[in-house]
């Protein structure tokens, strides 16, 4: 599906390849992990995704992106530094799209979303801790897949956090 990805026509339908292969790979370690409905402490970490992902939401859901959001670049020398900052800014926000404990969006979730599986036997690890990620939180590793997606959408995508995305919706929802 990742070859699929790469050969389609429009960034459209790279995203609808990529999301299918990341439900795909995704489907059987699922069954055995600690993610379940209610269980949203993710939601309250930075989610970064690219333009293309945010422009596809926006599309899919007729929200309008924020402009001025994309402030990292994918191919950036110290795009490390952004994730940790980006993650600083979200710590303990929910997510926009986070709604009665679950979701909105989860048909047009972002990539990052679709592949963050805690593998442990229970979330307890998940819980948030000011000034620190959670510690020793098995993840199911998709960076092969998270590198090929980056790659099939284009190093020249500009990166930013799903809040930044849809800050005009954040606002409007009364949110920060």
């Amino acid at each position: 599906m990742l070859q699929q990805a790469s050969r389609a026509g429009t960034t459209a339908q790279r995203i609808q390849w990529l999301r299918r292969a990341a439900d795909t790979g995704t489907q059987e370690p699922a069954k055995l992990a600690a993610c379940r409905r209610g269980c949203n402490h993710c939601c309250h970490q930075a989610v970064v995704i690219t333009k293309a992902e945010a422009q596809q939401i926006s599309k899919e859901t007729g929200i309008p992106l924020n402009p001025l959001a994309g402030r990292f670049g994918a191919a950036t020398k110290d795009l490390k530094l952004a994730q940790e900052g980006l993650s600083k800014e979200a710590f303990g926000r929910a997510c926009v799209f986070l709604k009665d404990g679950g979701c909105s969006i989860y048909a047009h979730r972002p990539l990052t979303c679709r592949w963050h599986l805690n593998m442990d036997d229970d979330d307890l690890l998940c819980q948030l801790v000011e000034g620190d990620d959670p510690p020793g939180v098995p993840y199911l590793d998709m960076t092969a897949q998270t590198i090929e997606a980056t790659a099939c959408l284009g190093l020249h995508q500009t990166l930013d956090d799903i809040r930044e995305w849809f800050k005009p919706f954040v606002g409007a929802l009364g949110r920060s």
